[in-house]
């Protein structure tokens, strides 16, 4: 959970992240666990130690061995992401790693001649990227989950998910000589939300977050974050600028594992084992890696023993990425619990008023309504909305207080 690069705008938007990763697969597990920064968190726990930790560029890797039955896990209170106005200035070393061609992101004279088409005309970095971004956004649909990874599939399909987006975002800056990165990481809130986006370097302001696919689905598709925990922005925004709940697991896709990555031979692989495709071809996610890297690190990577490869073996889902879930501190913290204490009780009251002539019962259940249409307004979701809403709900509410 590498937090580089972010500026924690108050004390008021810490966040609780705790993951979990147990060995329930047959023979040894190994684990390449995405590490957090100890000046970027608090309170930082963790039940042993790795074996091994190393770095690779901005990014700690913990390198763990784990027998059958043993689990690890690990906690800290951090800030959520925000990397606004970071003035950082890139060294040479991430400065190449961050214009590297890669397997997901590779930097093909298709996508060369896509990006200068598009950014024709325009000078400048932050010019250009924005001009990627306005194009992923009105040319790409978000389908998840896609039928393979890696930009060079999302060009040529045109739907794909959040990491499609990332991906091929990553891709286009490269070519044109402008430090990009795919961010792997998670919404803070909730149990196993995960969402990748991009961040790219410009020379004037440092890194900035750039999030094609919310910036999608918030031009194209507004309900569907519509009673969301998560806020959301003007979908423009999404150039610059994040609502502030996530945490950032990884600062890249396809990062060097260490100690290697020793994958199974091919033909010791079969489809039942297939995660997802990459690039058309099928990839086995705990049998095999990218050149020795793993294709993203949300917020692990693992290498199964082979014994689970045998007939009759099956992995069990939790086995793949472990399990993470992150809560909010403060009033957020606060405000969430009553927006599900609210809801809870106008469901009750809804199905106590089918059963029960009891006009009594409507009174808790419309304040209820009231309630969780404020706790949108406390939580900055949506508030122009639920503002007119909860005018409605409370004229319903004093409705139900003179009737009875």
């Amino acid at each position: 959970m590498s937090l580089t690069n972010t500026n924690f705008k108050s004390e008021k938007s810490k966040v609780i992240y705790e993951y979990e990763y147990k060995n329930r697969e047959e023979g040894l597990t190994k684990l390449w666990l995405a590490w957090p920064a100890e000046n970027k968190v608090k309170e930082v726990q963790v039940t042993r130690p790795p074996n091994r930790l190393s770095t690779s560029v901005d990014q700690e890797i913990a390198y763990y061995e784990l027998k059958e039955g043993e689990q690890i896990q690990l906690s800290f209170k951090s800030g959520a992401y925000h990397p606004e106005d970071s003035s950082e200035i890139l060294a040479n070393e991430a400065r190449t790693f961050y214009l590297r061609s890669t397997v997901l992101s590779p930097l093909t004279e298709e996508i060369r001649g896509l990006a200068l088409e598009i950014t024709t005309g325009a000078e400048g970095a932050c010019d250009k990227a924005e001009l990627l971004f306005y194009y992923l956004v009105d040319n790409y649909e978000y389908v998840y989950p896609p039928k393979t990874r890696g930009a060079t599939a999302f060009l040529d399909e045109k739907k794909g998910d959040c990491g499609e987006y990332s991906f091929l975002y990553t891709a286009l800056c490269r070519v044109l000589n402008i430090p990009c990165r795919t961010i792997v990481g998670s919404w803070a809130v909730g149990k196993m939300q995960a969402h990748v986006w991009n961040e790219v370097y410009l020379e004037e302001t440092g890194w900035i977050p750039v999030d094609c696919s919310m910036a999608f689905l918030q031009k194209k598709k507004k309900l569907q974050f519509l009673f969301s925990d998560i806020r959301t922005l003007p979908w423009k925004k999404y150039f610059g600028t994040t609502e502030g709940q996530r945490i950032v697991f990884s600062t890249d896709g396809e990062i060097p594992l260490e100690p290697t990555y020793i994958e199974i031979e091919a033909n010791s692989l079969s489809n039942r084992n297939i995660f997802f495709k990459i690039e058309g071809r099928p990839f086995h996610w705990g049998f095999e890696a990218i050149n020795g890297s793993a294709p993203y690190m949300q917020p692990s990577y693992v290498r199964f023993d082979e014994r689970n490869l045998q007939e009759g073996t099956k992995i069990d889902n939790r086995s793949y990425l472990g399990e993470w879930k992150i809560k909010e501190t403060g009033l957020r913290r606060v405000s969430f619990l009553l927006k599900r204490i609210s809801i809870i009780v106008a469901v009750l009251g809804f199905i106590l008023g089918l059963f029960l002539d009891n006009r009594i019962l409507d009174i808790p259940a419309s304040f209820a309504l009231v309630l969780v249409a404020v706790s949108f307004i406390i939580r900055k979701e949506r508030p122009l909305l639920f503002g007119v809403l909860t005018v409605f709900l409370l004229l319903s509410f004093m409705s139900v207080l003179n009737g009875t």
